[in-house]
């Protein structure tokens, strides 16, 4: 079956509806048709960002990598575009995207891209909100808690949703915290979670490496009790809040949400003892090191 190509504009590509005509022609003048057969990779998870891309014909499919699978996390249609989020933060890929039916689409490099964002805060904010929807959806869509809620309760959550940002550096909750109405969901960078030296109060273990699609803070949901670790962005950190009251409510209705949370649970806590036992009493220089 043969398709038409939808012509580079805002009734085709809603997102460009915040373009000046003169920016809208000029995207048109820079446009690039690119063909490509199915089963092809547009974009390669971890690859520096090269063009934004508009699809005019076909289906491709996004998938990302988490600990050792890979995730099916969406699909892209014509008339959306993808790509953004590594031209609107100079970020590596965060996923791949690969045709599954051939594909007609329009590439527009970088650069000219990124100088219409620097003059139109509107396309900023339009290309940042689609980017922050998708980052979520696929945290959502490889975490081995989230995953197991219904789609359309994922969508009300990421309707609902409220995020938050942290620097290097920054600390996102400390061991001991009070504070336990909300747990996190992690959409972007790299974090560590540590717990006090059991002999020396100075010093620190890390007991977790945390990532994308990475909860944090449900133990202290689940048990009512203090925050039992220290979690410290490595990187630039952005998360998703999720408050006690839904967490309650969707472990209670959705059994299986219910079993994975607690078997996450029960796995973080198994580690921390592990990471405990080989300590000596004067800590082992390997694996501890001084708070930030």
């Amino acid at each position: 079956m043969v398709h038409d190509k939808l012509t580079l504009d805002s009734k085709n590509f809603p997102v460009l509806a915040v373009l000046y005509p003169d920016e809208m022609q000029f995207l048109r003048t820079i446009a690039k048709p690119l063909e490509l057969a199915a089963d092809v990779p547009v974009i390669m998870e971890g690859q520096q960002p090269e063009s934004l891309y508009l699809i005019q014909t076909g289906l491709l499919v996004v998938n990302k990598r988490h600990d050792r699978d890979i995730f099916e996390v969406g699909s892209l249609t014509p008339g959306e575009i993808f790509g953004e989020a590594s031209v609107l933060f100079n970020t590596p890929a965060g996923a791949e995207v690969r045709s599954i039916q051939p594909v007609s689409m329009l590439s527009i490099p970088v650069e000219p891209v990124r100088d219409i964002i620097g003059k139109n805060s509107r396309f900023a904010h339009a290309l940042a909100q689609l980017a922050e929807r998708r980052s979520a959806a696929t945290a959502l869509a490889v975490n081995p808690i989230f995953s197991k809620l219904p789609i359309a309760v994922r969508e009300t959550l990421l309707y609902n949703a409220r995020y938050i940002s942290f620097s290097a550096g920054d600390i996102v909750f400390e061991e001991g915290d009070e504070d336990i109405e909300e747990m996190f969901l992690v959409l972007s960078g790299e974090a560590r979670a540590s717990i006090t030296h059991p002999s020396d109060e100075a010093k620190e273990t890390m007991v977790a490496h945390i990532t994308s699609g990475d909860e944090v803070g449900e133990i202290s949901v689940i048990s009512g009790r203090p925050r039992s670790a220290t979690v410290t962005a490595i990187t630039p950190l952005r998360l998703l809040t999720i408050n006690m009251e839904s967490v309650d409510a969707w472990r209670r209705r959705y059994s299986d949400f219910g079993y994975a949370l607690y078997a996450r649970v029960q796995g973080k806590m198994q580690r921390a003892l592990e990471a405990i036992k080989p300590l000596e009493p004067e800590g082992d220089n390997s694996t501890v090191t001084g708070k930030p």
